[in-house]
Parts: C-alpha cells; sequence; structure tokens
C-alpha cells in the first residue's frame, strides 16, 4: 500500500511540474501588448540577429501579437516558442486615439520622444502612462505601460494657482533632478538637490515657479515655497508649464516624480512608481526633444 501511495505521489508531482511548465512557457510566449502588421514579406528568426536561423517566412499584411521590442527587433511567438522579426518589417497597430495623439507631435519638428499620461475623464486621479519614440521614420512603443496619478482634482485646460489640478496640454521637460546621485545611463542634464534648493509658488515674488537656491531661511524671503529635497524628488523631472512666459497664478512646480502610491494623487504633478520614474529617465534623451502630453482623449482633441 505504502509503494502504490510513493508511485501516486510522484506520478502526481511528475503532472503538476510538467503543467507548471507548460503554463510557464505558454505565458512567456503568448503573453502580448500591442499588435503588429507585416510591412512587406519578411523573414522570422530564432533570435534578434539576421544571421539568425530562420523559422518562417510571413507575407505582407500579416497581422502579428508582439509581447515587445528590444533595439531593433520585435519579440513575438512563433510555434509557440518566442522568435523575433526586424522593426524595419513590420508597423504597429495604434488605436484612433493613439493615431490623433502622435499626429500632433509629427508637427512639431524633432520631436522623437513622447511620454502620454493620459486619463479617462477630467475628473479622474489615475492615468496610463505610455511612451512612444519615432524609429526609422515611424512611432512606435518603446517602455512597457505604467500606472500613474495626476493632481488630487483631476485635469483642467485653466489651472490655477493651489486648485489641486494637473494641467491638459503638451509640454517639454526641463531639468532631471534628485537628491541622489545621477543614475548610470541617464542622458538627461540632472541636477542633484541639496537642503538648500527651493521651488517658489509665491505669487507676490519675482522668484514665483523658479528653482531657487538659497542659503538663508526661505519662509523670511518667501511667502511659499517647496523643498527640493523631498522625499518623493529622490528623482524626478521638471515638466515645463507655465515657464515661457511665466504667468502669476497660473500654476507652478509641475514635475515628473515618485508616487506616494496608486491611491494617493498629487497636488498638480505626474507620479508613478520610483521603478517607472528611472526608467523613464534613463529612455529619453535631450537630443530626441522628449515631451509629455497630459489629459483626456477628448481634451486634447483641441491641443496642438
Amino acid at each position: 500500500m505504502k509503494r502504490l501511495m510513493m508511485a501516486a505521489l510522484i506520478a502526481f508531482l511528475i503532472i503538476q511540474t510538467a503543467n507548471l511548465a507548460k503554463a510557464e512557457s505558454k505565458t512567456s510566449c503568448e503573453s502580448t501588448q500591442f499588435k503588429i502588421v507585416m510591412k512587406s514579406e519578411a523573414d522570422v528568426k530564432e533570435k534578434a540577429s539576421a544571421a539568425s536561423k530562420t523559422l518562417n517566412t510571413y507575407k505582407k499584411n500579416k497581422e502579428l501579437s508582439a509581447k515587445g521590442r528590444t533595439g531593433n527587433w520585435y519579440k513575438i511567438c512563433h510555434a509557440n516558442k518566442a522568435a523575433y522579426i526586424n522593426m524595419a518589417d513590420v508597423k504597429e497597430v495604434f488605436s484612433a486615439d493613439e493615431k490623433a495623439l502622435l499626429k500632433k507631435f509629427d508637427r512639431r519638428k524633432g520631436v522623437n520622444q513622447v511620454v502620454s499620461a493620459t486619463g479617462k475623464s477630467m475628473s479622474d486621479t489615475k492615468v496610463t502612462i505610455q511612451t512612444y519614440e519615432k524609429k526609422q521614420g515611424e512611432w512606435r512603443r518603446a517602455l512597457k505601460k505604467m500606472e500613474g496619478v495626476i493632481g488630487k482634482n483631476g485635469f483642467t485646460k485653466s489651472k490655477k494657482e493651489g486648485d489641486g489640478k494637473s494641467p491638459v496640454g503638451i509640454y517639454s521637460f526641463g531639468t532631471a533632478f534628485g537628491s541622489e546621485t545621477k543614475p548610470a545611463g541617464m542622458k538627461m542634464n540632472y541636477k542633484k538637490t541639496t537642503k538648500y534648493d527651493y521651488w517658489i509658488d509665491d505669487q507676490t515674488s519675482r522668484d514665483y515657479n523658479k528653482w531657487k537656491t538659497y542659503k538663508g531661511n526661505p519662509s523670511v524671503k518667501w511667502k511659499s515655497f517647496e523643498r527640493m529635497n523631498h522625499e518623493l524628488y529622490r528623482y524626478g523631472a521638471v515638466i515645463n508649464y507655465n515657464t515661457d512666459p511665466i504667468i502669476k497664478g497660473k500654476g507652478s512646480a509641475i514635475f515628473l516624480h515618485i508616487w506616494r502610491g496608486d491611491t494617493k494623487p498629487t497636488a498638480g504633478c505626474t507620479a508613478t512608481a520610483e521603478r517607472n520614474v528611472l526608467s523613464l529617465l534613463k529612455w529619453m534623451d535631450p537630443v530626441q526633444k522628449p515631451h509629455i502630453v497630459m489629459g483626456t482623449n477628448d481634451s486634447l482633441k483641441s491641443v496642438k
């Protein structure tokens, strides 16, 4: 009896291990992010290399599911295994809203990187953050989708100082910053913060909406300010909102920074998990003129 029970247990464990391996294989191969379409007849490769073994040849207009892209190669699933196809041979499939959004940047010379922070409604405090980059003359998705939060009172087209809302629109990025040492591989200009660094939101001051370094008592110099060595500013980047020209009362200190959590909105900034902030900062390249677009699909229709 003991032998029979032991044999049954071993058989059960073997079956469970096989099922687990099968499930893991399916997940790693078939977990897709978006669709791509063949632009021309091209080979599918075993590895992300032109010299790699050819597994199959796909015809023009064939639609495929992509797991992601690394460099010039899309990762797809072929015969239940991971395979690769060259970026030059395919185009990505975008929704109508994505097409409309990306078309706005075709009119902005030199802008080849876009961060999109879009919400479902103007009052929503949660957003989906997506990144796009222009490669070989076409828009492509870059990093994986991210969850983010915005101002505690949602989006607005007419921001005012202290309203707790995030401004709808398209904005360039200023300097990256943080209380930590500049991360390796980051191309953005980076300013390490100290206890003497402040962002001024005092509407009566000529320093309104500016970063100032001051070693005296800030409460004497300004009625209102933010300390730039804040815990949520370990890593971040300035969003160039209300900077040229600066209009007093229109809103200040709009940043991309680390969140407190996915249920903790901001005072007007866009925030996400620290790992995401780092990924964004390392991905952005000043040469490619990265911009951020913020709002709902409807509110952005009138934004040029």
